[in-house]
């Protein structure tokens, strides 16, 4: 995880999609990725893995939080914090691409 002030990550208005240069393929309990603008591959284990899955939908940081919250036994504050520094380092590896807050 990268290691950075909080105020520096993404918002929990802003809008995450996946960006059409990246593949992602579920592989047991690992999403597998392949950035194929820069021929890399990720792996992510189970929270990731779900991120990445509903910011295909489009959702804002904030609605993946409400639904981790609903799916994963861990506090708003942990969610919170995990999800912002997730997306930041997948923005940084060209993995997800952040669009407007709303």
């Amino acid at each position: 995880m990268t290691d950075c002030d909080t105020r520096d990550l993404p918002q929990l208005q802003a809008t995450v999609r996946v960006p059409e240069h990246v593949l992602m393929r579920q592989v047991g309990e690992e999403m597998v990725m392949l950035n194929l603008a820069q021929e890399n591959y990720y792996g992510l284990n189970d929270v990731g893995a779900r991120l990445m899955q509903l910011a295909e939908t489009g959702a804002t940081l904030g609605q993946i939080v409400e639904q981790l919250l609903a799916e994963f036994d861990a506090g708003r504050e942990q969610i919170e914090n995990d999800v912002r520094r997730i997306a930041a380092d997948l923005i940084a590896a060209g993995l997800l691409e952040q669009g407007p807050a709303v």
